[in-house]
């Protein structure tokens, strides 16, 4: 049978906070653990102090003449990260070794404690062992630089960052002694000004001595750029430019002249084109003004067309062999003689007329290309001209400028200032950088705090057992009749015991929410049968059917309790009876069910106890053995009930399942794993339908209150009072 658990809900804060409430004492061992441990560690770590030294980068500062303050246009970004690559340089850092007489420093010749080296470190003091680079004799140094190990010690404690994208660079320095952090930060920020000032007076000098140079050069340059232009001048025509004036307009000239004999001379090939082309198609040629012979060929044509048609009125008259049409054809060949030789000697003569414009044309083509070579070298003069004065004016402006920097440079020499300056020098530190315990603190405390939920998570996680009534439900998909609490053993006085002695406790009260759901009979018969089981041993299923017995004897209900685990029955030993036959002689025949059959005398409850005998459980449980006998025992009891073996341990009940009208499950509160007790109703397919539902059995109140809500907290101590407990 498998049970249809409802599907599970998310998380919501409420239940998480139940959570944690219920494991709060892993999760306040896991701080405590992890604080103490931080601080027990940074406790033993050395102290380190920072020391840190402001110093502003502005070039206008030390510029002579010029007000000390940033530039308006703003210092370039890349040469303030380059003065802060100067100041974490090896060269500075060596510089300060040396002027500080840090050679024998003996925290210089140790590494600087990082986290890293705080596990070996720890580990050292621990056993008492000396710290790594305590001892003074440092070792060979390399022959060439014996401070390059120095330096480098040296380089790592010293910090040099730009200040975000101002223009002030922070120098900081760690060391052990407050007092020596500050010094050598403040020794750092002054070497790198001072240096800055002698490289400046050096540059200084440097320059003056190169503009002198630059200037003899310029002063030189400049005179021969003078004498080359009066040179020029010299040579140059003094008619130059009236040349140059009259050479444009003829130019001018030449140009529209050429522009205007290209027009008649396609005039008269376009003529010509259609000349030819009228003669070879045979069509007459209209006069024109400038050709005479064009009219002699109109007239040749005329006469043509007059022979033509007396040709064509002969042949009308007389036959084609006629005198008369000879002639006729005779003139008519000579007229086409005479103007195909007109037409030739007018081809001939507009020939000649494109020959002389061709001819003007080239002429006048070669006059232009020799004014427009007149006129480029006399371009090519002015252009050299103006070259040369350029120069002249070049080379003066030079030499003034370099003559004006040499000024500048004799009156400036003297009021050289750094660049840079310290704003705010660094003080001895009241409180160490490394290690914060504020910071370790609040780390550890993170750390601790994942550390807590991850490990309330993995214990949520092996919580397997039942803990609530809601988890029946959802787990199992079984009602909740009750939650029992766990009694305390008195000597010999168990549950049993205690529901008679406190019939209207919580526990007793517990226990009769359970009869209503089993007085109901599906089969309408006059007795209801009740299979008790529970998954494992030892949930409490052979106490609780004792106590339900004894609690619905005690209410005027005939009721009898079957004690029907063959292998390990405990009724007997429950009721503080002597062995003597049981369960199992009956059912072979051996006795009768009179003689076996015990009475409870402090509430009536008549008990059928078991046998220590083991006989043939599968049949003598099946319908034809115990089935019987619960058929009999319905008709004489109100309610019976039947204590079986678990169900993950042997089969018995699952054989006992279809002789009973009910069937209720113990299951012990925080032991029962959910997966097992659904695999073992899963496996028992004969309970389908039968299970009336499930008890809570020996739930630890104190404990069980870390799963409840805030309300139902208020509630238990209501009806605390309410049962007199």
């Amino acid at each position: 049978m498998s049970p249809a658990a409802p599907a599970r809900r998310g998380l919501t804060l409420l239940e998480l906070l139940l959570v944690l409430r219920r494991r709060i004492g892993l999760v306040a061992t896991i701080l405590l653990v992890g604080c103490g441990t931080s601080l027990g560690v940074t406790s033993l770590v050395p102290k380190i102090y920072v020391a840190r030294t402001l110093v502003l980068f502005d070039p206008d500062r030390g510029r002579p003449g010029e007000a000390a303050g940033l530039a308006p246009g703003g210092v370039d970004s890349a040469l303030v990260d380059s003065q802060a690559k100067i100041l974490a340089s090896r060269s500075l850092a060596r510089e300060i070794v040396l002027n500080l007489g840090l050679m024998e420093d003996p925290e210089l010749r140790a590494p600087l404690p990082s986290p890293d080296r705080l596990i070996g470190t720890l580990w050292q003091r621990l056993a008492g062992a000396p710290e790594a680079g305590a001892d003074t004799d440092s070792g060979e140094q390399p022959a060439d630089d014996p401070t390059a190990e120095l330096v480098d010690r040296f380089l790592e404690r010293l910090k040099v960052a730009r200040e975000g994208r101002t223009y002030v660079i922070a120098v900081s320095f760690k060391a052990t002694d407050p007092e020596k952090a500050a010094r050598i930060a403040n020794a750092v920020a002054e070497h790198y000004v001072l240096g800055q000032l002698a490289s400046k007076l050096e540059s200084a000098q440097r320059a003056a001595a190169w503009l002198g140079e630059r200037l003899a050069a310029a002063k030189a340059q400049h005179e021969a750029d003078l004498a080359a232009l009066a040179a020029f001048r010299e040579r140059a025509v003094s008619a130059g430019p009236e040349r140059s004036g009259r050479d444009g307009e003829r130019l001018v000239q030449l140009e529209r002249e050429l522009v205007a004999a290209g027009i008649e001379r396609a005039a008269k090939e376009a003529r010509i084109a259609r000349l030819k082309e009228q003669i070879r198609r045979g069509e007459p040629i209209a006069p024109v003004e400038d050709l005479a012979s064009s009219t002699l060929l109109q007239n040749l044509n005329a006469l043509k067309a007059q022979s033509l048609r007396r040709e064509a009125e002969l042949k009308a008259e007389y036959g084609d062999r006629h005198p008369k049409i000879v002639d006729a054809r005779r003139e008519v060949a000579e007229l086409q003689a005479r103007i195909e030789a007109e037409q030739a000697a007018l081809v001939r003569e507009q020939e000649g007329l494109l020959l002389v414009a061709r001819a003007k044309e080239q002429a006048l083509q070669r006059e232009l290309d020799r004014v427009k070579t007149r006129a480029a070298e006399q371009e090519r003069a002015e252009q050299e001209l103006q070259t040369l004065q350029q120069r002249a004016e070049i080379s003066r402006r030079l030499y003034e400028s370099y003559l004006g920097q040499v000024e500048r440079s004799a009156q400036g020499e003297a009021a050289q200032r750094p660049d840079a300056r310290i704003i705010s020098e660094a003080v001895p530190p009241s409180a160490p950088d490394f290690p914060r315990p504020r910071l370790v603190l609040s780390v550890s405390l993170t750390v601790s705090t994942i550390v807590a939920l991850v490990a309330v998570y993995l214990a949520e996680l092996a919580e397997k057992g039942f803990r609530t009534p809601e988890d029946l439900r959802e787990g199992l998909g079984l009602a909740p009749l009750a939650v029992l609490p766990q009694l305390p053993r008195r000597g010999a006085h168990g549950p049993e015991t205690h529901i008679v002695e406190r019939p209207g406790g919580r526990f007793a009260e517990g226990i009769r929410a359970v009869l209503p759901s089993l007085l109901g009979s599906p089969s309408g018969g006059p007795g209801r049968v009740v299979l008790v089981t529970s998954c494992l041993p030892g949930e409490g299923k052979t106490t609780l059917a004792m106590c339900l017995g004894r609690l619905a004897a005690a209410e005027g209900l005939r009721t009898l309790l079957i004690d029907a685990d063959l292998r390990r029955p405990r009724v007997r030993e429950l009721l503080g009876a002597a062995p003597r036959p049981g369960l199992v002689e009956l059912l072979r025949g051996e006795c009768t069910l009179e003689d076996l059959l015990a009475v409870d005398a402090a509430t009536g409850l008549v008990v059928l106890p078991g046998s220590r005998r083991l006989a043939q459980p599968t049949r003598l449980l099946g319908p034809d053995g115990l089935g019987r006998l619960l058929d009999a025992c319905r008709r004489r009891f109100d309610l019976v009930l039947v204590d079986t073996a678990p169900l993950r341990a042997v089969a018995d009940a699952r054989l006992i399942a279809p002789s009973v009208d009910r069937a209720l499950l113990v299951v012990r509160w925080g032991t029962t794993a959910r997966d097992l007790a659904a695999a073992a109703l899963a496996d028992a397919p004969e309970l389908e339908g039968k299970l009336a539902g499930a008890v809570l059995n020996r739930v630890d109140l104190r404990k069980a209150a870390l799963w409840e809500r805030p309300g139902s907290r208020s509630a238990r101590l209501v009806l605390a009072g309410y049962y007199g407990e």
